[in-house]
């Protein structure tokens, strides 16, 4: 048996490196490396977020389409101001649901990649 000890990144497809990065930077705060570019075209890009990383490269690297990706959930403190601050900036959301142990909801990021934000604090 394999003992796995972290998650070490993960990553959505985009047609645009660049603008891609540019949008997580702009609406979840997300401050990512300079991109690895060839030719002047960013390639791939990542940032740390929290233990592991996240993301984004070309459509061609990952060999799946622009907006084929949801898996991507990212830890919030507050589900509601978060998605106030991404209402705020133009960013469609879903509604937000509240389960059991924790309150989530989505919105497409430019390449129509499914994003979650997900609040696990939830008190009754």
């Amino acid at each position: 048996m394999i003992e796995l000890e972290d998650i070490a990144f993960t990553a959505y497809p985009a047609a645009d490196v660049a603008a891609l990065a540019r949008f997580y930077a702009d609406t979840l705060g997300i401050e990512f490396s300079e991109p690895y570019a060839e030719n002047g075209i960013a390639l791939y890009c990542e940032a740390r977020v929290g233990s592991g990383y996240f993301a984004v490269m070309t459509t061609e690297w990952m060999g799946v389409a622009p907006g084929s990706c949801a898996s991507i959930a990212f830890e919030v403190a507050d589900i509601e101001a978060a998605f106030a601050s991404l209402r705020e900036r133009g960013v469609a959301t879903e509604e937000i649901h509240l389960t059991p142990v924790c309150k989530l909801g989505s919105f497409a990021d430019p390449e129509g990649n499914k994003v979650t934000l997900h609040e696990s604090r939830v008190t009754p």
